[in-house]
């Protein structure tokens, strides 16, 4: 028993400066690992992108196939569920969503139909990183 006693008393000696010094050296946050995910599983970005080009509008989408619905749809809920704005918009019509404050991440194919599809989305965005990051992600490079 007194060993215990003695490795216990040894014990709460440590803890307080350990919590103290915790207290004054915080770890500087370390950033969300940049990480995407397709519509379609195993399909390349551009399949992707030409497979969205012609599905219709619709609010329940199957899981294999992205979700394309109005313009004002899409992005009011984008802004709404993520906090969401757009970051940059390609020739190719896609654009790229991003939330520092979420730290979440969507490609979306504008279409000329007023219509646009979530083709991608995925975790680890930041203000300012370059938006070819994130591109990469979902096999849309250039």
């Amino acid at each position: 028993m007194k060993p215990l006693r003695v490795a216990l008393a040894a014990l709460l000696v440590v803890l307080p400066v350990s919590a103290a010094q915790s207290g004054i050296e915080q770890p500087a946050p370390q950033a969300q690992p940049v990480k995407g995910w397709s519509a379609v599983a195993g399909m390349s970005g551009a399949e992707v992108l030409h497979m969205a080009r012609g599905l219709p509008k619709g609010a329940d989408a199957a899981a294999d196939q992205p979700w394309c619905d109005s313009a004002a749809a899409v992005q009011q809920s984008l802004n709404a569920e993520f906090d969401e704005r757009m970051v940059t918009r390609r020739a190719d019509g896609t654009q790229l969503w991003g939330s520092d404050l979420m730290g979440t991440w969507t490609v979306v194919l504008a279409r000329a139909d007023q219509t646009n599809c979530i083709i991608a989305s995925g975790i680890g965005y930041q203000d300012g990183a370059n938006p070819g990051t994130y591109y990469a992600q979902v096999g849309l490079r250039g």
